[in-house]
């Protein structure tokens, strides 16, 4: 009897976690469409509720960041971005995004700094970084 309610639950929690997982997907799928759409609220709000369904999923929390930065809210993208790399430091992804956000609030340091990580991470990334670096130091000069 004990060992058929514990097999029950964890059944039960792994099909939760299943669901919790296509439900971030299901959202972001969602959220995508709605800013294809121009439904920009909407968006934001399928993006934050994907995130919501799943807090450790750096996919949704990428997207979410995403999404902001488009809006040009760079605090908050640095702060999503920010729990990505937490979750996945080695998402160059978000590192890039990052770096994209830093350029926005005109820290040209610290985008160098994220878009150097970027490829440390994922080497394969420095050639197509290679002329927003280039830009980067000629600014320096």
């Amino acid at each position: 009897m004990l060992r058929s309610v514990l097999a029950a639950l964890l059944v039960a929690t792994a099909c939760s976690t299943a669901v919790a997982a296509e439900s971030a997907a299901t959202l972001i799928a969602r959220a995508d469409k709605y800013w294809t759409e121009g439904k920009l609220d909407k968006a934001g709000e399928s993006f934050a509720a994907a995130v919501a369904a799943e807090p450790k999923s750096s996919m949704a929390l990428l997207r979410l960041a995403g999404f902001q930065l488009s809006q040009l809210e760079v605090s908050k993208s640095v702060a999503t971005y920010r729990q990505v790399i937490t979750l996945d430091p080695k998402n160059s992804k978000a590192w890039i995004g990052m770096g994209l956000a830093y350029l926005h609030s005109g820290d040209t340091e610290l985008a160098r700094a994220a878009f150097d990580e970027a490829i440390r991470v994922d080497p394969a990334r420095k050639e197509s970084l290679k002329p927003l670096l280039a830009k980067l130091d000629e600014r320096k000069q």
